[in-house]
């Protein structure tokens, strides 16, 4: 049984480790956990609101959301997490000039994540509202992604959206989104010569 609240800046250790879960296996180091709390909070906090599932007091799991200028920019322009900008100035050039010291072990993986990242740039994403962020630690299989995206869809209906879009890929559990309604709207191949594409998924509400 998962308590869905919304996100405290107190959470952000929990949420750069269900990151961590969500799409890496290797080791880490403290240095390379440093770069994943200003990466997910740099993420959360470019978000409109952001959620967070506690299972026996622990945060397990972590979704956000960002509304569209287009459908509202009332709603585009609230955020529930205050921005910290020196953070993402910090994370952004600290990054792109090697001032994180991560271990090789994961900074291969952590390329490789970036370079799909980075492939779904030239995506549609006309929407009222986009899913930013589904990340779970490995049990979310006992219903933590259901809960998470239950709690979301409330959110986005309450405010008045018809229509939710995330990016995805093939290496990722796109499942999941096709299980609960989301129909593929766009799907491009890696640019860079490996097996496997970028997808957007759409859900109408």
């Amino acid at each position: 049984m998962f308590l869905l609240r919304k996100y405290e800046e107190g959470d952000l250790p929990a949420c750069a480790v269900c990151l961590f879960e969500s799409f890496f296996d290797c080791p880490v180091t403290e240095e390379d956990m440093a770069f994943l709390r200003d990466y997910a909070e740099v993420l959360i906090e470019k978000c409109s609101f952001t959620y967070v599932a506690v299972c026996e007091r622990n945060v397990v799991g972590f979704i956000s959301g960002h509304f569209n200028k287009p459908f509202s920019k009332k709603l585009a322009a609230r955020r529930e997490a205050k921005p910290h900008y020196g953070v993402w100035m910090r994370c952004f050039f600290k990054f792109a000039f090697g001032g994180y010291k991560l271990s090789p072990a994961f900074k291969a993986q952590f390329d490789v994540f970036y370079r799909q990242v980075k492939e779904g740039k030239d995506a549609p994403l006309a929407c009222d509202c986009e899913l930013m962020a589904l990340c779970s630690r490995k049990s979310f299989r006992r219903g933590l992604g259901t809960a998470l995206w239950n709690t979301f869809f409330e959110r986005v209906r309450s405010e008045g959206g018809r229509s939710v879009r995330l990016i995805t890929n093939t290496d990722a559990s796109y499942t999941f989104y096709e299980k609960r309604g989301f129909a593929r709207v766009w799907e491009k191949p890696y640019s860079y010569g490996e097996e496997g594409r970028s997808l957007v998924y759409e859900y109408k509400l």
